[in-house]
């Protein structure tokens, strides 16, 4: 009898270790959830950085911050270190306060923050929203260029043409440049228009600003139209580039 009851004991003090056991580890795992578990240090920003910003001038004027979020709340590959982040800019838009992705965060980039292309300038503009394709262009896109001029002298549209001196002259438009690659854009948005409900899918914008690539050359071509002219853009599919044709006025228009 007196072993039955030994074993009774045994057991009894067995099952309280393993009820308090249990009770310890549930309670640990409740505050783990309430507390968010372990804090995991991660860089976030003190103030919004556009897209496409040099990342070093931020860290210079000391931009950024480091942060302890609890482990569950980190996002998928979180900036941890300043070194990351150097000699880097960022290919989105990234908020004050906000955990960085790597993902967000380019190497250095030839051209700087817009990535210009060797040997290439960016030129800026600003046109309405017909003229650039509004809605649709976005960066990385490539358009072809038309211009049209007023008052162009007949003997500059034809054949041979060549500054001879003459009374006649016409409209012409042009391929200014076949291609052109699209460096940033720009899209802010207008008031609603008259009558409408003031819906956001009612708003458009306005105008467009683009940045474009440019060689000297064409840079150069393209400013005196602007200033001179007047300027449309056709969006091309991609990896496909524009042809240069040959300038038409109204008799290769209505013949």
């Amino acid at each position: 009898m007196r072993g039955r009851a030994l074993v009774v004991v045994l057991a009894l003090i067995l099952a309280t270790l393993a009820t308090a056991g249990v009770f310890l580890y549930a309670r640990g795992v409740e505050q783990d959830a309430q507390s968010g578990g372990t804090m995991v240090p991660v860089i976030v920003s003190k103030v919004d950085i556009p897209a496409r910003s040099d990342l070093n001038e931020l860290i210079e004027a000391e931009e950024f911050k480091l942060i302890e979020v609890p482990q569950v709340a980190v996002v998928g590959g979180a900036v941890t270190s300043l070194d990351q982040l150097r000699d880097k800019n960022n290919s989105v838009a990234i908020l004050a306060g906000e955990q960085i992705p790597v993902a967000r965060i380019a190497g250095t980039v030839p051209g700087g923050a817009l990535a210009i292309p060797k040997g290439m300038q960016a030129i800026n503009v600003s046109l309405d929203s017909s003229r650039s394709i509004a809605g649709v262009i976005n960066t990385g896109d490539h358009v072809a260029i038309y211009a049209t001029f007023d008052d162009v002298p007949e003997s500059f549209t034809g054949p041979g043409a060549g500054p001879r001196a003459t009374s006649n002259s016409t409209t012409v438009t042009t391929v200014l440049v076949p291609t052109v690659e699209v460096l940033a854009v720009y899209r802010p948005i207008s008031s609603s228009t008259p009558g409408s409900t003031g819906d956001a899918s009612e708003q458009l914008p306005s105008s467009v600003q683009v940045t474009l690539a440019f060689t000297p050359d064409d840079a150069q071509n393209f400013v005196f139209t602007m200033e001179t002219g007047r300027v449309w853009f056709g969006l091309l599919p991609p990896d496909e580039s524009g042809k240069s044709l040959v300038p038409i006025s109204y008799a290769q228009v209505i013949q």
